[in-house]
This record gives C-alpha cells, structure tokens and sequence, in this order.
C-alpha cells in the first residue's frame, strides 16, 4: 500500500492506530484522575486517614 508516496505495510498502519488508542485512552485517563481530585478531601477521609497512620504507627 502507498501512503504520501511511500510503502507502508498493513501492519505498519495497525502498529499506528494501536498507538493512537493507546495515547488516547492513556491522556483520557490522566484527564479524569485530575477532574476527580479536584475536591479537597471531606472530613471523613480525612478522619479515616489519620486512624490509618496512627494504626501503622504502632
């Protein structure tokens, strides 16, 4: 196959859109995991991981 004057094989092309999925789902990703830590911690998972470090203090 020809793309842009050059040969490019079958697998070249499934090796490309394999790398576009990649990058895509990989920045989709980081995306929502800074969209979801946009609120500050409530109280509660606050209070949970303080009794978390006091019990790994003992």
């Amino acid at each position: 196959m020809r793309l842009l004057g050059k040969h490019v094989s079958a697998r070249q092309v499934a090796l490309f859109a394999a790398g576009l999925v990649f990058f895509g789902a990989t920045t989709y990703d980081v995306h929502r995991s800074i969209k979801n830590n946009d609120q500050p911690p409530t109280r509660e998972q606050m209070e949970a991981l303080q009794q978390y470090i006091d019990s790994k203090k003992r």
